[in-house]
């Protein structure tokens, strides 16, 4: 059987509404002084630049880092969707207001992964995830935010735009947030997977973050 990489009905409200959330949030810590200092809270043609320059800066690498995890895990079989996590969302814009652009909690949802494979008569049953399958489905979010820090880079570097440098550098620290060998983080998933392929993709996202910062 084909594979076919697919959403369902459920999911996709999820993702926007994690999208729109994120972006909101974060146009008020990418452009603070902005915001908070200039007085353009309510000039509403910045606020909405601001918010697509957001949304570009934070909202592709995160959702291209989520849809990563899910098509992986689509690929090897598995039932895997996106879902939203309300509380985050509203801490998220809550955070970003009350601390005018110091802080914001971004946990805005995840992909959901269940264990589960379709059978040939297209049933579905629980199989048991081998240490590779873990691995590769943690890697490829930040894997694909260093793909994106190094494009945003080259653009930074070739044009000059102040947008494509902040995407960089978010997309870098995307990366290498999300390495840290703790918890649900998909560092875990790789530590556990394999330690010396986590220190070597460690150092490299620290290397590519450091050369976006440079930008």
């Amino acid at each position: 059987m084909k594979y076919k990489f697919h959403f369902s009905a459920v999911e996709l409200p999820h993702i926007a509404g994690a999208l729109v959330a994120l972006a909101f949030s974060f146009q008020f810590i990418l452009f603070r002084k902005e915001i908070f200092t200039d007085g353009l809270f309510s000039n509403l043609p910045s606020m909405l630049s601001f918010f697509a320059q957001s949304l570009v800066a934070v909202g592709v690498g995160f959702v291209l880092h989520e849809l990563g995890h899910k098509y992986v895990a689509q690929k090897k079989g598995l039932w895997a969707e996106f879902r939203a996590w309300p509380a985050g969302l509203l801490l998220a814009v809550g955070m970003a207001l009350f601390s005018r652009g110091s802080f914001v909690f971004a946990a805005p949802g995840a992909v959901v992964i269940n264990p589960l494979k379709k059978t040939k008569s297209g049933e579905l049953a629980v199989t048991k995830l081998k240490k590779e399958d873990i691995g590769h489905i943690g890697i490829i979010g930040s894997v694909i935010n260093i793909v994106l820090a190094a494009i945003f880079g080259t653009i930074a570097a070739v044009t000059g735009l102040h947008i494509a440098a902040i995407s960089a550098q978010v997309n870098g620290w995307l990366a290498i947030f999300n390495m840290i060998p703790l918890g649900m983080l998909d560092g875990a998933k790789v530590w556990f997977w394999s330690k010396p392929i986590w220190a070597g993709f460690t150092v490299l996202c620290i290397a590519v973050f450091v050369l976006t910062v440079l930008l």
